[in-house]
């Protein structure tokens, strides 16, 4: 008994990261099928039992029952550089127990059989994966939670498919220094709020810039005019104007009042009163008790090693200093090339049930909003803005 007590903080002790999908798969791909043969392998090693001749001694594994996965699942812990068994009796306990708990919230009975148990904690959490993901209409995944498995429920927010929400900043030169301040400090805010990164920070730019730099060396198909003004684009890039910009908003405010500014600007066109009323739309996205759109990402199928990684959030809602110019191009050309490979992360609201879960599965429309006031934000900034000052 006091070597059972020792062992008992440990477990509690051993941390580890998310359970991957392809992990996930191997506990729960055996669900449909593989458990009636498990049966059928039991029943086959009874009859031969029953078959066998008397005098003959028979090996142990030829009359032992064999099971369609092994008794134990091993993951490796990084901290203690050990695998752990996520498997156990324990582990299913609490499956079981946050499963109770949840499906009492909804009104509904667990169907689980409380006396037809394995002694193979695997093959009951398999059961069980199976019962609670044709008991509820969302999505559910297997992860791992504080070295434990924990069920997470899952669902798809309506997102458009391999869309780009970069949010531009060369507009705001066509603007009055005024109305200047008010946009900038306005996207400064907004970039805060949502955790956004300028590209400058990615993969997708380092290639693009390398590959200009080569490109407008070596190709005929610039004029000198044109490779000159590719260069310099590249050095503003890197240190120039556009490089100071990008890092101004990360740093100090362009106004501290940005609220009284937008109830007193007058607009002088029609094109800076809905550019001040998409502002105005936008300030409510962002603030106290506003998710982040960035809390939504979750990848539902995090292979453990994946031949190409999936596109984050982060690389699909950024700032860009322009959406037309050869860098950005550039930019949208990799990432295009890479989705024909992999798949890109769009927001996902998640629930993790616990034995002490409070509340049923809820989804809000932030990230609906989000799009869709960003969609006509960049529009109107793109194409009715510029129209409008170039008059």
């Amino acid at each position: 008994m006091k070597d059972k007590n020792k062992k008992q903080p440990e477990k509690k002790e051993e941390t580890c990261g998310q359970l991957s999908e392809q992990q996930v798969r191997d506990l729960a791909r055996y669900i449909i099928g593989e458990l009636e043969s498990a049966t059928d392998i039991s029943r086959g090693t009874e009859r031969r039992k029953k078959n066998s001749p008397a005098a003959r001694k028979r090996d142990d594994f030829l009359t032992g029952r064999f099971l369609p996965v092994s008794s134990d699942f091993l993951v490796k812990c990084p901290k203690k550089g050990t695998d752990m068994n996520v498997t156990t009796q324990e582990g299913f306990n609490y499956l079981y127990r946050s499963a109770v708990n949840y499906t009492g919230l909804l009104g509904l009975s667990l169907p689980f059989p409380k006396k037809r148990r394995s002694p193979y904690p695997r093959l009951d959490i398999i059961r069980l994966y199976e019962v609670m993901e044709n008991l509820l209409p969302e999505n559910i995944n297997l992860e791992l939670v504080d070295g434990r498995l924990t069920f997470c429920l899952y669902r798809f927010h309506k997102w458009p498919d391999y869309q780009l929400f970069w949010t531009p900043l060369d507009f705001t030169e066509r603007l009055n220094q005024p109305l200047k301040r008010v946009v900038l400090e306005f996207i400064r805010r907004l970039a805060r709020h949502h955790r956004m990164e300028d590209l400058t920070d990615t993969c997708y730019y380092e290639i693009a810039d390398s590959y200009l730099e080569r490109y407008g060396e070596e190709s005929d198909e610039f004029t000198p005019k044109e490779k000159k003004r590719i260069g310099q684009l590249i050095e503003s890039y890197r240190k120039g104007r556009i490089a100071r910009l990008l890092k101004r908003m990360y740093g100090r405010a362009f106004c501290t009042d940005l609220e009284e500014r937008l109830d007193t600007y007058k607009p002088e066109k029609k094109s800076e009163k809905e550019l001040l009323e998409l502002v105005r739309e936008g300030m409510t996205l962002m603030g106290k008790d506003v998710p982040c759109i960035m809390d939504y990402q979750y990848d539902w199928i995090n292979e453990e090693e994946p031949d190409f990684m999936p596109a984050l959030l982060e690389t699909q809602i950024a700032l860009v200093y322009s959406l037309d110019d050869e860098i950005t191009e550039d930019m949208e050309n990799t990432f295009s090339m890479d989705m024909q490979e992999s798949y890109n992360l769009t927001p996902i609201t998640t629930l993790f049930l616990t034995p002490e879960t409070d509340r049923p599965f809820e989804m809000d429309d932030f990230p609906e909003r989000f799009a869709d006031w960003h969609n006509r934000f960049v529009v109107h900034v793109t194409h009715n803005l510029k129209e409008k000052y170039d008059e």
